[in-house]
């Protein structure tokens, strides 16, 4: 029997309000009891479908191990990736880690985007930005993908795509993800220069030379964007067309891009 330990769920919370007193039940005024109740019923829903998504990567890792085994391609045992909306409702964001989703629509046109940079046998990275990652492999997916992040609960959407990374280790990678991108996409998690310096590290060692990256951050740190990715193939930058919904964060928002052209992308408004 093979066993799998499933990355942690979402924070577990009880559907009962019950839970939360001994005796009485609380004197609430009804609408603040229909807020919590609200709560914890979409808590429940977002425990639900992580546990579902977990035992359905369980299943096709399963049947990836039977296939190897009769020397089939690996790429038949795949689920298909979630859909954007179920993974935000699967996935809670954690603030802590900075982790804000894009928003439906947004990420839908991004993917558009970003697949028409892309043939099927491109290698491309997502760093930090795992709502691009399943809004572009729910579209049409490349087996040549792949999602560093930091968070482990994403291992459950593609086992074999999956790549563990560390923002505080910008150095520490597989050695076969070395040059190997022809296109990366990041979102870094943090506004400010330590971030893009680590992940720029990170960028300019798994990007082939001919690469492209395509950056997705606030207008607050361009100054920092200019001066960090200013050589190949990180740089020079040219801000896109792109108009980027970043959820419910304030902040302005745009994409960049490291080549000729990349100005051009977006000009189309899907």
């Amino acid at each position: 029997m093979l066993d799998f330990d499933f990355p942690p769920s979402p924070r577990s919370t009880s559907t009962k309000l019950s839970s939360l007193t001994s005796g009485s039940p609380p004197k609430l005024d009804p609408n603040t009891l229909a807020l919590l109740d609200t709560y914890f019923t979409e808590k429940a829903e977002e425990e639900r479908l992580f546990r579902e998504i977990a035992a359905e990567r369980a299943a096709a890792q399963i049947a990836g191990l039977a296939l190897e085994a009769d020397n089939l391609d690996e790429a038949k045992a795949d689920k298909p990736m979630v859909s954007v909306a179920d993974f935000r409702l699967a996935f809670g964001e954690d603030w802590q880690l900075s982790q804000f989703w894009y928003t439906e629509t947004f990420a839908t046109k991004f993917a558009t985007h970003l697949h028409s940079l892309c043939s099927p046998s491109t290698n491309i990275a997502f760093v930090c930005c795992p709502t691009a990652f399943v809004a572009f492999q729910h579209m049409k997916p490349l087996p040549g993908a792949a999602l560093l992040e930091y968070d482990q609960r994403f291992a459950v959407l593609s086992p074999r795509q999956f790549v563990p990374y560390d923002l505080d280790e910008p150095g520490n990678f597989p050695e076969s993800l070395r040059e190997k991108f022809d296109v990366a996409v990041v979102d870094p998690p943090f506004l400010n220069e330590i971030t893009n310096k680590k992940l720029s590290e990170t960028l300019g060692q798994i990007l082939n030379p001919k690469g492209k990256l395509v950056i997705i951050t606030s207008t607050s740190v361009e100054e920092i964007l200019y001066r960090l990715y200013d050589t190949p193939p990180l740089g020079p930058l040219r801000k896109t067309s792109i108009d980027v919904e970043h959820g419910r964060l304030a902040n302005d928002f745009a994409c960049w891009g490291s080549w000729d052209g990349a100005e051009d992308i977006g000009k189309d408004r899907l």
